[in-house]
């Protein structure tokens, strides 16, 4: 009768306070589940938040190009240090700009390997002021972007003869500067087309634009020529409103400039780099 009585009690239901003890596991279980996932969510959310902050970072804040120089920063040199400082101002989007590098890119080439010059390229955004449209400020940046990479030079030659009409916006779409990429090698990437759709050097391009029109030099392209001890006040025009110094012209001045430069950049001139 005791081990019938034990076993009857052993297979008996479970009592109300067992039942209760059940629940109270369980809903710790729910509440512990539930208060992980919240603090997963606030994670994702803070995530979320710093992205955004970055993002609207990078848009509003001036990115120059890696070895990006000049005053300012707004310019991309393409040589060494030699006496002689030529700045070519020039819009993407804006066919003088192509006709002058096509007349231009002998002499220009002359002057670099001479060891004469050192050439600044600066990027406006003239025909988009004028005309409407994102091309010259989105081309701008893509050319920021391929500095980055090493290949501004490359791409700069691509983007002028891929060049659309000023009428015909093509440079405002990312993707069109992203697929010409592909004719430099080494240069369509994903770290380029980041840079290109995400407006990383817009801010650089735009500010290049404003202290270009600040300066009053007319409409691009301009040239202008400065031993590279005086700053760009001090720059003569040599291309650009009534000015137009021939190729040969150009060779002939720069070297001349640059066989008289002074040896060392004299006391009482500010440096213009």
């Amino acid at each position: 009768m005791k081990r019938s009585v034990g076993k009857k009690n052993q297979n008996a239901a479970p009592g109300p306070d067992a039942a209760d003890g059940g629940m109270r596991k369980r809903g710790g279980s729910t509440r512990r589940w539930l208060s992980a996932a919240v603090m997963v969510a606030v994670v994702f959310v803070l995530a979320g938040l710093v992205g955004e902050v970055v993002r609207n970072h990078k848009t509003t804040q001036l990115t120059p190009p890696s070895a990006a120089g000049g005053p300012s920063s707004y310019a991309v040199p393409v040589s060494g240090k030699p006496p002689v400082t030529l700045t070519v101002y020039e819009d993407m989007r804006d066919p003088a700009s192509a006709a002058f590098a096509q007349t231009y890119a002998a002499a220009l080439a002359q002057l670099t390997a001479a060891g004469a010059v050192n050439i600044y390229y600066r990027e406006v955004a003239g025909v988009d002021a004028a005309k409407g449209g994102t091309g010259s400020l989105n081309a701008g940046n893509a050319l920021g972007c391929a500095q980055d990479a090493g290949h501004f030079t490359a791409y700069r030659k691509v983007l002028l003869a891929h060049q659309p009409d000023e009428q015909t916006d093509t440079f405002a779409d990312k993707a069109a500067l992203t697929k010409l990429a592909k004719k430099v090698k080494g240069l369509d990437t994903d770290v380029f087309r980041s840079c290109v759709d995400s407006g990383a050097h817009n801010v650089w391009v735009k500010d290049s634009s404003k202290d270009f029109d600040a300066a009053k030099l007319g409409a691009v392209p301009v040239l202008t020529m400065k031993m590279v001890y005086q700053d760009d006040t001090s720059a003569t025009t040599l291309v650009g409103g009534t000015t137009r110094t021939t190729p040969e012209q150009l060779v002939t001045e720069v070297l001349a400039a640059a066989k008289n430069a002074p040896t060392a950049s004299p006391s009482s001139s500010p440096s213009g780099n």
